[in-house]
């Protein structure tokens, strides 16, 4: 897999933070792509509930991504402060949030080079070039961390985009299990994925 050309001094040599980027998507659009702040929380939150429930594939029934603004704020700064965790925001033009990503590290001792990650974006930014931004910058910073050697993600089978999105950065499915989610009545398979980065 080869590095996106916008990635080239991408990375603080000191500290290995991503360094904020202004990205053109595919279809002539602009983001800022930078770490998420404390501050972001209520934004964060406004930006979520603006989009998850109008998504097909996302496993949360209307009402429940409902988080205190405080509880936010700590979340947020777990992925700050960790040092095998990443939290992305990508930023418009006229400074809304429309997608991120976060690296969920695992803290436990015998599994800290292992991370989950989970993406999301506004529909109106889909189909753009904005998802393949945010995963390929996340996984590089991934590669550039000294504890991170595997990330992992479940996916609904039925995703075809994500699941493609995936696969074009080098994902690999390793398994499929049946009605892990259960939406109007209706079962959906999950595909689970991997990526080794060392």
């Amino acid at each position: 897999m080869k590095n996106c050309p916008e990635l080239i001094d991408s990375f603080d040599p000191v500290s290995m933070k991503l360094k904020s980027r202004k990205i053109v998507l595919k279809d002539g659009r602009r983001i800022l792509l930078r770490h998420v702040a404390i501050e972001d929380a209520e934004r964060i939150i406004a930006f979520v509930q603006g989009f998850v429930y109008d998504e097909e594939f996302v496993p949360l029934s209307e009402g429940e991504f409902n988080p205190a603004l405080e509880d936010e704020k700590i979340i947020l700064k777990n992925y700050i402060d960790r040092t095998n965790s990443l939290f992305l925001v990508a930023e418009s033009t006229d400074g809304k949030i429309v997608g991120n990503i976060n690296v969920d590290g695992n803290q436990r001792k015998i599994m800290r080079h292992t991370a989950v990650f989970g993406m999301g974006m506004h529909k109106d930014w889909q189909g753009c070039g904005l998802g393949t931004a945010l995963l390929q910058h996340a996984v590089d910073w991934c590669k550039n961390q000294s504890e991170l050697e595997l990330l992992y993600l479940q996916v609904y089978a039925e995703n075809e985009a994500g699941l493609a999105l995936y696969r074009k950065i080098g994902f690999t499915e390793h398994g499929k299990m049946p009605k892990v989610f259960k939406q109007n009545n209706r079962y959906h398979d999950e595909i689970s994925m991997h990526l080794l980065l060392k």
